[in-house]
């Protein structure tokens, strides 16, 4: 008996929780939770051509402590560059995601970690979408490091 009480109550939390998202996931006609899944899957893969697809032709990155690249070259060579430092493996969580007309934005969370498993970094993102010949691309995004920065480049 206190398994099911226990059970039932499991299941009524996470339908709260379910129920919480979905208001925030129907303002969002962008797709933005789709298009980060894709994004995370790509990018672990080491596909950087179908994360690079994601973006709008003119598009731009704000990686931290680097200048922001702009256009899908210059965004194609900036994913390599993180898969060539290690940064082999990233987890997206989305906070929030809202669209109006053919512009949106989401926001959320970050993890970086290495090939062999070793967390490289957490932090921040967001994200501005817009809609390019009908289908959503990622105009801009940016991330920021919640970490400390090493002490070497502090100096």
């Amino acid at each position: 008996m206190q398994i099911n009480n226990v059970v039932c109550c499991g299941l009524v939390l996470m339908l709260g929780v379910v129920l919480t998202a979905v208001p925030a996931a129907a303002a969002d006609k962008s797709d933005l939770a789709a298009r980060a899944v894709t994004w995370e899957k790509e990018y672990n893969a080491g596909n950087l051509a179908a994360v690079q697809a994601l973006y709008a032709p003119d598009g731009c990155r704000m990686p931290p402590n680097q200048e922001a690249v702009h256009g899908s070259e210059a965004i194609l060579a900036q994913l390599k560059a993180g898969r060539d430092r290690g940064l082999t493996k990233v987890k997206i969580t989305i906070t929030a995601a809202e669209s109006s007309g053919d512009l949106a934005y989401g926001m959320g969370t970050y993890e970086i970690t290495g090939a062999d498993s070793n967390h490289l970094d957490h932090g921040k993102w967001m994200n501005v979408s817009k809609k390019v010949n009908g289908t959503w691309k990622t105009q801009c995004d940016i991330f920021n490091s919640d970490m400390p920065m090493p002490a070497s480049s502090m100096k």
